[in-house]
């Protein structure tokens, strides 16, 4: 009589284990065991680091430290981030991993750090090149080492989004209530933050509302749950009316692109909607303030600037091409323009009010590559989240009629469309990772084109907004590589494989 022999665990609740392998698993298809997987993979922790870095991101923005007598010399940001280095360099090294998660783009932002301090002792006032980098930019670097690896799912991407939002809802609301009442104003009517840091001047305040104004829309657009849009349109109608309060040209500006871009990616799926903005843009023309359409006028007439800052600016531009063709190795040194004076200089005691002129003459040309780097990456990491997205497709048959095609979900298929098994990711998920991408895309179109009329390079901003960039194509790129490993066939130990005897 032949018989069978199997290597079979016997338990009928427990897995069913043949030559090694559970077969009731791998009964199941593919894509439901990739998805059952990652029904179990979002059952995360909070671990110590991200949210010690949460904190740390809601004292920089919220700024307590400012409004509440006692808090500053507490250094309570400071005190966060030291935690939330420490408890991801135990958490890291315990998992038999490096300190940090480097990329790219930490690599990029460490080596901007690095150009930054070659370049002091070129700098015409070195203590002061050190305080930037020390006091500023070395905390940029640790965080953002900490951002990355510390948002590794779709949901802390989320929550860490929602606190910009709702911090920059806060500041916005904070200045209507200012301007209603007729204080923290500049320039006679122009709104400065209420708060001290990036939020002070009224073009900063204006490029960081705009920047923040991006993902707040995407919510309202395309969130799933009618309380958040709701909250969603009330903070981003807050940050309006707060942009227009600043009276910032550069501002109007990045706005006008960041919904731009709002718009496109919309018109894709709901075209009514940017229809109705379009109608209600046009309606609230009418509503602004007469000041502010003509500070908007002075823009390209010249002779509405009743401040002589449009000519200011164009005079520091030229001014800011000579300090670097002066200094093109090592430029004059971090946050030193503002200090330059030499003979000649008409616009003294003024920082150059352009990123990459900012950029270029304080650091050099390899701080401007670097820099330029960063900006191109920030873009393209949400590109390639947006490929990642996209559903895998069937190649085409060959014409001789070959099996020319991958099945779907293959690693053969995925390389060929570019994305990821839509099992990969729950909908939820998919929801989140495809809004970031997007509203980060907007977010860095609104910054680039404010940044072109503020010296922001040291801020921030940006680093935040890669930081996100950065996190959703990386949760994307986790994900693939765990399906392409699912798809894979198994190696089948010699020593279990299914024997047949009499």
């Amino acid at each position: 009589m032949e018989r069978l022999t199997f290597n079979v665990g016997q338990s009928r609740s427990g897995p069913l284990v043949v030559a090694g392998r559970d077969v009731r698993a791998a009964a199941q298809p593919a894509p439901v065991a990739r998805a059952t997987a990652h029904i179990a993979a979002v059952r995360e922790k909070y671990d110590w680091d991200y949210l010690w870095m949460l904190a740390f991101t809601a004292l920089l923005f919220f700024r307590p430290q400012d409004q509440i007598p006692g808090l500053q010399v507490l250094h309570l940001a400071e005190l966060t981030a030291i935690a939330g280095l420490a408890a991801m360099a135990v958490r890291r090294l315990s998992a038999g991993q490096t300190i940090a998660k480097v990329n790219a783009e930490v690599a990029g932002v460490i080596t901007l750090g690095g150009v930054m301090l070659l370049t002091i002792p070129f700098s015409i006032w070195p203590g002061g090149s050190t305080h930037v980098f020390s006091d500023i930019f070395v905390k940029i670097i640790l965080i953002f080492a900490l951002m990355v690896s510390t948002l590794s799912s779709p949901r802390r991407i989320r929550q860490m989004t929602w606190i910009m939002i709702l911090a920059s809802a806060y500041i916005a609301f904070r200045g209507c209530i200012d301007y209603a009442r007729g204080m923290n104003l500049v320039e006679g009517n122009r709104l400065r933050g209420s708060v001290g840091g990036m939020f002070e001047n009224p073009n900063d305040l204006a490029l960081n509302l705009v920047t923040f104004m991006a993902p707040t829309l995407f919510i309202v657009i395309q969130d799933r749950k009618p309380s958040r849009r709701l909250a969603a349109a009330a903070m981003a109608l807050v940050m309006f009316a707060a942009i227009v309060f600043t009276k910032s040209r550069s501002g109007f500006l990045g706005l006008v692109a960041m919904g731009a871009v709002v718009m496109y990616y919309t018109a894709k799926v709901k075209p009514a909607i940017v229809l109705a903005a379009i109608v209600a843009g046009v309606m609230a023309v009418p509503a602004l303030p007469s000041t502010f359409w003509d500070r908007m006028d002075s823009i390209m007439n010249a002779e509405e600037d009743q401040t002589g800052s449009r000519a200011a600016r164009l005079r520091l531009i030229d001014q800011g091409v000579e300090v670097f063709l002066e200094n093109p190795i090592t430029g004059i040194g971090a946050g030193q323009f503002q200090n330059y004076n030499a003979p000649g200089v008409v616009e003294k005691w003024r920082v150059t009010h352009n990123v990459w002129l900012q950029v270029a003459s304080e650091i050099g040309v390899f701080g401007l590559i670097t820099f330029a780097f960063l900006v191109v990456r920030a873009f393209a990491a949400n590109m390639a989240a947006l490929r990642l997205l996209r559903s895998p497709r069937r190649r085409r048959p060959r014409a001789d009629g070959g099996l020319r095609y991958a099945a779907r979900g293959t690693p053969d298929a995925e390389d060929a469309a570019g994305g990821i098994p839509p099992s990969s990711l729950t909908d939820p998920d998919r929801a989140i990772l495809d809004t970031n991408a997007k509203s980060m895309i907007a977010a860095m179109v609104g910054w680039t084109i404010c940044s072109l009329f503020a010296s922001v390079a040291f801020n921030w901003t940006f680093y935040y907004v890669l930081a996100l960039s950065v996190a959703g194509r990386e949760v994307l790129a986790a994900r693939r590589a765990a399906a392409r490993e699912a798809a894979a066939p198994a190696p089948v130990p010699a020593g279990r494989l299914l024997r047949a005897h009499a």
